[in-house]
């Protein structure tokens, strides 16, 4: 279910809180899992990622991951699978923070300025109708963060 009318209310939510991405072994298991436990709703399957950088160069990739949102709410639980993923709670399963900005170049900034470092620069992601450019940094403690500026779609 993918929506590319822009909501009416998200113009004043920026930068916002938009997703935290949870590694899995199986993402079907996790799916039924997260929605068997909760009123959590599958909103979108990922299967393909194509990520142009800002040479121009174009990637691609087969991915496993899923959306799912709490009915009424913004905030995505990322879920994505991982080949060999082994987990412990020890450990967080957690990989990154999604904040969603209007200029992600001026975001871009800031998070350098504030001390972050740069990991993968500004690129124009695209996947199941949503097209956004996203870029990664580490934080004070090495927590991945990434910034998205939706185009088109909803996440």
């Amino acid at each position: 279910m993918v929506s590319c009318n822009p909501k009416e209310n998200s113009a004043n939510l920026s930068p916002r809180f938009n997703h935290v991405y949870l590694a899995v072994s199986n993402l079907e298991r996790s799916v039924n899992f997260y929605t068997s436990a909760f009123d959590i709703e599958l909103t979108n399957e990922l299967k393909h990622l194509k990520r142009t950088e800002a040479n121009g160069e174009v990637l691609e990739y087969d991915i496993k991951i899923a959306l799912l949102k709490f009915p009424g709410q913004e905030f995505v639980l990322e879920i994505g699978e991982r080949i060999g993923f082994e987990a412990a709670n020890e450990n967080a399963n957690y990989a990154h923070l999604g904040i969603d900005v209007k200029d992600i170049a001026l975001a871009q900034e800031r998070l350098i300025n504030a001390g972050a470092q740069l990991d993968r620069p500004i690129a124009l992601v695209e996947t199941n109708g949503i097209k956004a450019k996203n870029s990664f940094f580490s934080g004070p403690d090495g927590e991945t963060i990434e910034l998205m500026q939706i185009i088109e779609g909803d996440f």
